[in-house]
């Protein structure tokens, strides 16, 4: 792996998705595709903010566009090190890639490089209205840690989830 990288743009031979550095010319699209989304939809939240955010240079993030068949499936991004761990800021699949098992082998990819990296927490957010994703990161092992109000929007609480993978 490259330092500052946290994936590599390869995927395994069998995922159904390939992961691809993130172009900024691809932030704006994206960005207007995932705030149509929820959670994103719930709070408002608006598109040139999350493009700026998905383009920013970070050093400490690794940032990758998901496909799927050639097709723009979403965005994933890592921020690491972080508490001991990876954090992962985000995962936007677009709802024709939902509920296909895409977004829970990118948790597997998420979780096999933190093994490697000897990491002993994996962290993750997700609004406290958004039951779909908190039912899935608690179905993957995830556990609440914290209650973070105001995190994202005004008025509304993100859960901070964490899951051990030392102990």
């Amino acid at each position: 792996m490259n330092s500052g990288r946290y994936f590599s743009a390869s995927t395994e031979p069998d995922a159904p998705f390939t992961l691809a550095p993130l172009s900024p010319a691809d932030c704006p699209s994206l960005a207007a595709a995932i705030v149509a989304m929820e959670p994103w939809s719930v709070m408002d939240y608006p598109a040139d903010r999350l493009s700026e955010f998905l383009a920013s240079p970070d050093g400490g993030v690794t940032r990758c566009l998901i496909e799927v068949g050639g097709e723009r499936a979403g965005v994933i991004s890592v921020r690491y090190p972080w508490l001991k761990g990876p954090y992962l800021e985000l995962l936007a699949l677009l709802p024709p890639f939902q509920r296909k098992g895409i977004g829970g082998m990118l948790l597997e990819r998420f979780e096999s490089e933190a093994v490697s990296r000897e990491a002993r927490n994996l962290f993750v957010c997700a609004s406290s209205f958004n039951e779909n994703a908190l039912r899935f990161y608690r179905g993957h092992g995830f556990r609440d840690a914290a209650v973070l109000p105001g995190l994202v929007a005004e008025g509304y609480d993100e859960i901070l989830l964490r899951k051990f993978l030392i102990g």
